[in-house]
């Protein structure tokens, strides 16, 4: 693993499939490089473009049966955050683990983040702040309703193109490095390491969060948009830390004048202590601001606030994110493949798509484009199982207790999971979602994704139609109850019993 005392050791080096050329960030959460890639046609000599590749610092005291634990659940966290296609997210053009080292890749794009642009010019007036706060609830909530939570939302991951549009950076990136901690001091630690966080009181705390804490965040870039100042400033981090769990959110008239007063008790229940006292969802809070500042306005359109529960312990080594149904997860590269193995087909469309032009400024919607048909366009699995020929088996294990039941809660029509897939839903009492999946005789059936051996959650290979752990190779047969078709798990996993209507719909219980 590489020490964060040992980042910049690594510029001129190639790591995956690209060379390091500077050290633009290091801290200790891991280190940000200006890279570059090579051609897709696998010609070494020819540069395409430039990106961004963030290497996640992983503590040095891991042992290795720990950092590979760590390596698969990394590897099924970014698998679904390359999923997102919004507008306003920068998009996940490639990820991987090269010789244990974890990384992400992003466009480089001519931006300015909308902390500078607060630094340079000052607060916005209410109607911009306004137009902003829409773009960025639209991507958490987008991001909420495919869930996965932001986790450290602060005004340096959102970044500005030109005066109109805006799209939110790091999705998930403190999910992964909560991952490889393992307690409430060194997750506080993670979490105030930086005076421009706004961690919630739950995340300090060690206690579940949910979509709630990204509100209490957003609220937090909602004060320093109207004010350009954040909303608790102290000695140290420590000094911080205690505010953002005990003291009171300080009036935006203390930096500005002439603002409806409204505003700050919209700020004060976005950034209430308790989580229940706060915005349910962003759209809640961006609504809620724009009554006041808009009041008359008929041309937006308000949120629907419909996003799930995500409530998930930080604490917890399982991911709150579902794993996903179109693509197997499969660690990429493989440790006995070597360097310079090129990414997949769909991948390096991708980059060539991102790189067209050497490296030429790269507008918001080339970046939706790229997103809405390249990112994660292909649906045939590009992954591979040791148990395609399993030889040995486990018969169904007898007594397996299911989750609590949701009361016939509603989980998909027949039409939302074509034959052969699968489709993740929340699971009442577990950190790991639930997977519905359609079998190849046209039976559905229903598991709780946690693997019995790790509690890492499992996805679905549509190729040897399994079921597949990342963590340690476990391999379970959704067709013969997830029975156990490779080891190291000792049982099935847990059946959730479900009903298909007479009207297409699959309830629970």
């Amino acid at each position: 693993m590489v020490e964060h005392s040992s980042f910049d050791k690594l510029v001129g080096t190639e790591l995956g499939n690209y060379r390091l050329e500077r050290l633009l960030e290091q801290n200790e959460q891991g280190a940000v490089f200006l890279v570059s890639g090579r051609d897709p046609s696998g010609d070494r000599g020819i540069v395409k473009a430039t990106y961004l590749l963030h290497i996640l610092a992983v503590p040095t005291e891991l042992t290795s049966e720990a950092r590979i634990v760590y390596l698969g659940r990394f590897q099924q966290q970014a698998n679904q955050i390359a999923q997102l296609q919004h507008s306003h997210i920068l998009p996940l053009l490639d990820y991987g683990n090269h010789q244990g080292i974890p990384y992400l890749v992003s466009p480089n794009l001519p931006v300015t983040s909308l902390s500078a642009r607060l630094t340079q010019k000052g607060a916005l007036d209410v109607l911009t702040a306004s137009r902003y706060l829409d773009q960025i609830a639209a991507a958490l909530a987008y991001a909420h309703e495919h869930g996965v939570l932001h986790r450290n939302l602060t005004t340096d991951c959102i970044f500005l193109k030109g005066d109109d549009n805006l799209f939110v950076a790091d999705f998930g990136v403190m999910r992964m490095l909560e991952l490889s901690r393992s307690d409430t001091q060194s997750l506080t630690t993670l979490y105030g390491n930086s005076v421009a966080s706004a961690p919630a009181p739950e995340q300090l705390l060690g206690k579940p969060v949910d979509t709630y804490t990204d509100v209490y965040a957003l609220g937090a870039v909602l004060y320093r948009m109207l004010t350009a100042h954040r909303v608790f400033r102290g000695k140290g981090r420590d000094d911080i830390v205690q505010q953002h769990l005990q003291a009171p959110v300080p009036s935006v008239s203390k930096w500005r004048s002439g603002l409806p007063a409204n505003i700050d008790d919209v700020i004060a229940r976005a950034l209430a202590k308790k989580p229940a006292e706060r915005f349910r969802q962003p759209g809640e809070l961006a609504d809620a601001y724009h009554q006041i500042v808009a009041p008359h306005d008929t041309t937006r359109k308000p949120f629907a606030n419909t996003a799930p529960s995500l409530a998930v312990s930080p604490q917890r080594h399982s991911a709150d994110l579902e794993p996903p149904a179109r693509r197997p997860v499969a660690m990429r590269p493989s440790p006995s493949a070597p360097p310079n193995k090129q990414p997949s087909i769909s991948r390096r469309r991708a980059l060539a798509i991102i790189g067209a032009g050497g490296g030429a400024a790269i507008g918001i919607a080339a970046v939706a484009l790229f997103a809405s048909h390249y990112l994660v366009g292909n649906t045939s699995p590009t992954g591979t199982s040791s148990a395609s020929n399993p030889t040995t088996s486990a018969p169904p294990a007898q007594g397996n207790t299911p989750p609590p039941a949701q009361g016939g809660h509603v989980l998909a029509r027949t039409s939302d999971v074509p034959l052969n897939s699968a489709k993740t839903f929340p699971l009442a009492n577990s950190q790991n979602p639930g997977l519905l999946i359609h079998l190849s005789n046209n039976q559905f059936v229903a598991f709780d994704s946690t693997c019995t051996h790790a509690a890492c959650p499992v996805s679905y290979n549509q190729r040897n139609k399994l079921l597949e752990c990342p963590c340690h190779g476990a391999v379970f047969d959704p067709a013969r109850n997830a029975a156990v078709v490779q080891g190291p798990a000792p049982r099935p996993l847990t059946k959730i019993p479900i009903t298909v209507q007479p009207n297409g719909t699959i309830t629970t219980g």
